[in-house]
């Protein structure tokens, strides 16, 4: 089976969306993308719907990631210094909860237990295994670091709002997790990107492991900061580190 998610170097980006799955004609492309498609910040958003199919199943398992996923535009964000962008992508509008990873996966390995709050408690390596079964991969750091900032140059996404509104911190989560979208978005329409879990990405770190970016809800308002990055070997394992996928 063709897996219509999976992107080569020299594909552009809306490939996998082209005639094969999902648009018939070039016509149809058009009128369903201006419908799907909004001006935001300079940038381009787009919101879709995610199907993936999970790697080695038939087709009668088909599982639909049923969250939106967000289209960032390579040529609105490449200005980013020093994570710079190299083509547009999607990513997940929200952290991976327990359900869609219990859907994909078959388990849940959470420390804090909740249908729509963030799975948590898995290694890079689960992390990636979950992306790649659901059509999908992680996100790299410039990535992830344009989606978080959503067209801001400031320390904080919401730039002079009031964090409490935006994200779970050690502050205000009552040292749990939190079902995932319950705070507001930033200008991407993307959730959580700060707070309620940290976030493996694909990245390899200078001093070793791999990037972790985001904050949570055990860390204090200073590490929701957009810039804000850690380490951690990809075999470890922690109540407060989630994940969400990219295209």
């Amino acid at each position: 089976m063709i897996n219509p998610y999976k992107i080569s170097e020299n594909d552009d980006f809306l490939t996998p969306f082209w005639g094969r799955v999902y648009f018939p004609n070039s016509l149809k492309f058009l009128h369903l993308l201006s419908k799907f498609c909004i001006l935001f910040f300079g940038g381009v958003v787009c919101l879709f719907p995610s199907t993936g199919i999970a790697d080695g199943l038939g087709s009668q398992r088909q599982i639909e990631i049923t969250k939106s996923m967000v289209r960032v535009d390579f040529e609105k964000n490449e200005s980013f210094k020093p994570n710079k962008i190299e083509r547009s992508f999607w990513i997940d509008q929200f952290e991976v909860t327990q359900k869609e990873f219990i859907l994909v996966m078959g388990g849940n390995p959470s420390f804090f237990k909740g249908d729509q709050r963030p799975v948590e408690k898995v290694t890079w390596y689960d992390a990636k295994k979950y992306c790649e079964k659901a059509g999908k991969r992680l996100p790299n750091e410039s990535e992830w670091e344009t989606a978080i900032r959503a067209g801001t140059s400031s320390a904080y996404y919401w730039q002079d709002g009031n964090p409490d509104k935006y994200a779970w911190h050690k502050g205000n989560a009552n040292k749990q997790t939190h079902a995932v979208g319950t705070k507001k978005p930033n200008a991407f329409d993307i959730y959580d990107m700060a707070g309620n879990v940290w976030e493996w990405t694909i990245s390899d770190h200078e001093s070793g492991g791999k990037v972790v970016r985001g904050g949570s809800w055990r860390n204090g308002v200073n590490s929701l900061k957009s810039s804000h990055r850690i380490n951690s070997l990809p075999i470890h394992k922690f109540h407060y580190v989630g994940f969400r996928c990219a295209l």
